[in-house]
């Protein structure tokens, strides 16, 4: 019986030191362990229980790596985390050539959606250029003065670049969307970087190769429970504000973040000593006084701050309504207060989230007499999707297109502005293609297929042709498509467009920063930075390409050399096999006539595509086009 009783004791004991050790195991670290030599502080993380998951590094044998996309990956030389920098190794060139190791990935691309970008203190020398360099203005230098010259002729290991006689430099330009350094064969096929280069001084004394990124200011860390926040002092476990649903560790009552991974104290004493508490010895009606004082005090600061929090609010909406306002002729929006948007949208309830884009997110309300809405608003913390709002109630200000989704107003007094447009139920275009088909949903007929082509063709012609000024989009693809109860198309997703003002489009161009979804991008829209009219067509000949296909624009589950729609259709064409990837549901079955128009729209897709914009035909010529492929392919279903 005792012996009984000892291995139950035992058996207990073991129990609660499982548990404990499980307890452990699960909690986090905030800060990862060194990797080698380098320090990884916060955010950045090196496994799945430190750092945060955004901020991901790979260490692997003692050296730390910053992955790319396109499967590319450098060497991290040093972190400085006191202004959010780290530093990575660029890539050498292949042996015996001018040409990057990094060259097959197009050289050093950055995913736009995680919290990384190139700062503005590198200098890049491009190598082995092509004549098409010399077309390109300022930053870009490719004269014979270039620094690049000399430095390829002290260089043993760029010894084969001597025999290019064209290089160039620029530096690089630090905004939020610098996420890359290009490498092809239509350019540059190698580079080098340099970061802080003072290029008058001899190339001897050259700082070691180097690429500056820097991070965005991270937020607390998330939590579940209140044992989660262990691993951040001075902490507690309570629901984020700004994300409906999420808990983070805030820092307790008399702490702040420093974003750096600690909750630092706001009150220090002198020599690190703690703070000594002086006894009041004064009379007790002196301290009486005081308190009335002190409570006279306390009411006229929390009224002061209150009037205060009021003017900001007011300056904040004025400030907001002078964007909306500027270089705007067209009407104004009708303005909603953020009363009735919060009571439409439940407070924007979990339930009400319709989709989360990059700079914002969109939820489905109900306004007081009954309209179905859908409200946009940008990320909390997002200042440049808070611009993108605005923005785009400025564009939708300009313009009234059946093929164009309509704006109803829009709420500038809340912290984040609104956007408050018609509800259109029946998902995007690119939920049809790509994602409806997998849950047994009947697909898109050829001939439904057309007409939301010409739909969408003719909302774009009208930005383009009829709207004054001109707007350009700058973000066409398939899931900026809405498609409403009987699936006719509406254009949305205004938030990257540009109204060209009369000066503008009098030169043909514009130059902006390139914008936009990979895969759709213009090609020379994304060399030379000038955005045209038929940066819209290209976009708008890949979301054909999907039309005739059902295949995504970027993909990674298809083949290496197959992931961009683009490349791979351009290569089935060029071979005339462009009936072998066609969509089976459109194909099989197809009478003689709607397999010509297939044709047909596979050679207009192509005409959007091709490389020289000069070369592209308008929307509006797109869009008649398409009306009069429509036209056939109804007229024969008539006789038939």
């Amino acid at each position: 019986m005792e012996k009984q009783i000892l291995l139950l004791i035992i058996f207990f004991v073991t129990m609660i030191n499982y548990t404990r050790s499980y307890k452990v195991a699960t909690v986090n670290k905030l800060i990862c362990d060194n990797c080698g030599k380098i320090p990884v502080p916060y955010p950045l993380s090196t496994g799945p229980n430190c750092g945060d998951p955004l901020y991901k590094l790979r260490c692997n044998a003692g050296t730390l790596w910053f992955d790319t996309m396109k499967n590319s990956s450098y060497i991290i030389t040093s972190i400085t985390p006191q202004i959010q920098r780290l530093v990575i190794k660029p890539p050498t060139p292949y042996p015996n050539t001018c040409l990057s190791s990094d060259f097959r990935s197009e050289g050093i691309q950055l995913d736009p959606n995680l919290p990384f970008n190139i700062t503005a203190s590198n200098t890049i020398l491009l190598l082995n250029c092509t004549d098409y360099m010399l077309h390109l203005q300022a930053p870009i230098n490719c004269s014979s003065s270039c620094v690049c010259h000399p430095y390829v002729e002290k260089k043993l290991e760029w010894a084969a670049c001597r025999k290019q006689s064209l290089c160039c430099t620029f530096r690089t330009g630090g905004s939020q969307n610098e996420y890359m350094i290009r490498v092809h064969s239509q350019g540059c096929m190698a580079y080098q970087s340099f970061v802080g280069l003072d290029s008058s001084l001899a190339i001897e004394k050259w700082p070691q190769p180097g690429l500056e990124l820097m991070w965005q200011i991270p937020d607390p860390p998330i939590c579940k429970k209140e044992v989660d926040c262990d691993v951040l002092k001075y902490s507690r476990c309570l629901v984020d504000p700004k994300n409906v649903g999420k808990k983070r560790c805030f820092c307790k009552s008399g702490h702040y973040w420093d974003a750096q991974g600690y909750c630092q104290s706001k009150y220090k004493c002198r020599h690190g000593t703690a703070c000594k508490i002086r006894r009041n010895k004064a009379p007790l009606i002196a301290v009486a006084v005081i308190s009335v004082l002190l409570m006279l005090l306390g009411g006229f600061l929390v009224h002061r701050r209150y009037l205060i929090k009021r003017r900001t609010i007011r300056l904040l909406v004025k400030e907001r309504e002078e964007i909306l306002s500027a270089n705007t002729s067209g009407k104004s929006a009708k303005v909603f207060s953020g009363k009735e948007i919060k009571k439409s949208t439940n407070n924007f309830a979990k339930e009400n989230l319709l989709g989360t884009g990059g700079f914002g997110e969109v939820f489905k309300g109900t306004l007081d007499d009954g309209t179905i809405v859908a409200v946009k608003r940008a990320k909390p913390g997002n200042a440049k999707g808070t611009l993108q709002v605005l923005n785009e109630v400025r564009i939708l200000c300009q313009v009234n297109h059946r093929g164009l989704v309509r704006l109803l107003g829009c709420c500038v007094e809340l912290e984040l502005p609104l956007l408050i447009y018609e509800y259109v139920p029946n998902g995007t275009l690119f939920e049809h293609l790509h994602v409806f088909r997998l849950r047994e949903r009947a697909p898109l007929t050829w001939l439904r297929r057309l007409v939301i082509a010409q739909q969408t063709a003719d909302g774009l012609a009208y930005l383009h042709s009829s709207a004054v000024p001109p707007i350009y989009h700058r973000d066409v693809k398939s899931s900026n498509v809405l498609l409403d109860d009987k699936l006719d198309a509406k254009v949305s997703d205004f938030g990257l467009s540009r109204l060209v003002e009369l000066s503008e489009s009098e030169n043909t161009h514009i130059n902006t920063s390139a914008q936009g979804t990979l895969g759709y991008l213009d090609p020379e829209y994304y060399l030379n930075l000038q955005l045209t009219d038929r940066s819209d067509v290209y976009s708008f000949g890949v979301v054909l390409l999907e039309l005739l296909t059902s295949k995504k624009a970027i993909d990674f589950n298809r083949d290496e050399e197959n992931v961009n729609l683009v490349v791979y259709m351009k290569r089935i064409m060029d071979g005339e096999k462009l009936m072998d990837v066609i969509d089976p549901f459109i194909k099989d079955g197809a009478s003689k006539v709607e397999l010509e128009t297939i044709k047909a729209v596979g050679n207009l897709a192509s005409a959007c595509l091709d490389e020289r914009r000069q070369n592209r035909p308008s929307m509006k010529e797109v869009s008649d086009e398409l009306e009069y492929v429509i036209g056939i392919v109804s007229g024969h279903a008539s006789k038939s």
